[in-house]
């Protein structure tokens, strides 16, 4: 991939404010990946009680999917200069929602048929804006 992780960072913020009226709140991007992360349990969820649906966690997911095709590792999305570290409390609430699943032999989180529902309802209603 050719995308830097400035550039990316662009785009993920433009879709944030598209989609959630903010810029994102979190972007930890480091040159190597995340191999401390390819285990669920690593994610830290325990504390975690977010839930449902917002438009923080639609514009998250949209730009995670985009950047990784719909399976967007536990290690990281790669990018030309590092990796991305998707925000732990964003996936927790994916996950819990049904929109993304944990393959965990293959260091994935895998959006569902629900988390592609999501996604596409989410992008028409920011295309209305």
């Amino acid at each position: 991939m050719y995308l830097t992780c400035a550039a990316a960072r662009s785009i993920f913020d433009k879709i944030c404010l598209r989609m959630d009226g903010k810029r994102a709140s979190a972007w930890t991007v480091r040159a190597t990946p995340f191999f401390e992360l390819d285990k669920f349990e690593a994610w830290g969820q325990n504390a975690n009680n977010a839930k449902g649906e917002s438009s923080r966690t639609d514009a998250f997911l949209f730009g995670y999917t985009l950047f990784s095709g719909g399976s967007i590792p536990m290690r990281g999305i790669k990018f030309s200069d590092g990796f991305l570290r998707p925000d732990a409390w964003v996936i927790g609430s994916l996950v819990k929602s049904g929109r993304l699943e944990v393959d965990e032999p293959a260091a994935l989180f895998v959006v569902t048929q629900l988390g592609w529902d999501r996604i596409a309802s989410a992008a028409i209603a920011a295309l209305e804006l």
